[in-house]
């Protein structure tokens, strides 16, 4: 019993609110996500799966507007080549309840992609929805896991039709 108790005690503890507001106008953030994504192929190209980052650095306009840039690899082996895809672009995200520690949003995103193997190059553009939940760690930082949903368009979208992530990530803030 005493136990069980003090376990209880330790857990609530860790999820204490330890600040008034996650997100705030103002605020400037610099942001790194990864993990694997699985993208579909084109009719007969084969679906691929590949390991994924990004890095952005964002403003918050208002307490739930976040607005930024940012930059992206994917880095995979599609029939037998080693191949690379490089973005560039833009991100909004809303936030609601910016005040909680738990911060749910929704957002999207639109880059510019180009990608390359060993015998073929091929750009385009890499956008869609995604959605989150970011956890305030301490005042300046916060953990947070996403999912994206990828369409793609141009030359590289010949050989990827959309796809699907789930990432993890850090966020550092200069407030």
């Amino acid at each position: 019993m005493k136990r069980g108790l003090v376990v209880l005690s330790v857990v609530g503890l860790a999820l204490a609110s330890v600040a008034t507001a996650s997100v705030q106008q103002g605020d400037t953030e610099l942001d790194f996500l990864g993990g694997y994504l699985t993208q579909n192929g084109v009719d007969d190209v084969e679906d691929i799966d590949a390991l994924f980052l990004t890095a952005g650095l964002s403003y918050f306009f208002t307490d739930n507007i976040q607005a930024g840039v940012v930059g992206m690899g994917a880095w995979t082996e599609y029939a037998g080549q080693d191949t690379d895809v490089y973005g560039i672009g833009v991100r909004g995200k809303y936030h609601f309840m910016p005040t909680n520690q738990w911060v749910p949003y929704v957002g999207g995103q639109f880059l510019w992609a180009k990608g390359e193997t060993d015998n073929d190059d091929g750009d385009g553009t890499l956008w869609g929805p995604l959605a989150g939940l970011r956890y305030e760690l301490n005042e300046n930082n916060d953990f947070f896991v996403e999912y994206q949903y990828h369409m793609w368009e141009g030359d590289i979208g010949d050989m990827y039709d959309d796809g699907h992530g789930i990432f993890v990530g850090i966020i550092h803030q200069f407030k």
